[in-house]
């Protein structure tokens, strides 16, 4: 079964390795869709969503400015970041996350995708 859980989040960033305007401060407030794979227990649940969504949470770099946590935030970098943060995270409660998108607006994401 597949559960998709949608966060969002606001963060800034400038992107010190490109030309143009994105090189200087700016911000976002970011989507993030989860697709995190696991069978149905006993409970009729994979997991249950009141405690999925703050754990998903802690992963997201809410209100910080993103420079200071990554060298190169590019919403392509950000996306491999919390892909393999939150996949520890999950991995300890026997889910896998299988998909994620990072949305830094509505028309542009990067998306990771696990076989």
């Amino acid at each position: 079964m597949i559960l998709r859980i949608i966060r969002k989040f606001s963060s800034a960033h400038r992107l010190p390795d490109y030309d143009g305007d994105c090189s200087r401060l700016h911000g976002h407030t970011w989507k993030a869709v989860f697709e995190i794979e696991g069978p149905i227990q006993q409970n009729g649940m994979v997991y249950d969503f009141k405690l999925l969504k703050p754990l998903l949470d802690k992963a997201l770099p809410d209100h910080k400015f993103l420079n200071d946590i990554y060298p190169n935030p590019t919403a392509e970098n950000l996306c491999t970041a919390i892909f393999e943060n939150v996949s520890k995270l999950l991995a300890e409660k026997d889910l896998k996350l299988k998909t994620l998108e990072i949305w830094e607006n509505e028309d542009c994401a990067s998306v990771i995708r696990q076989p």
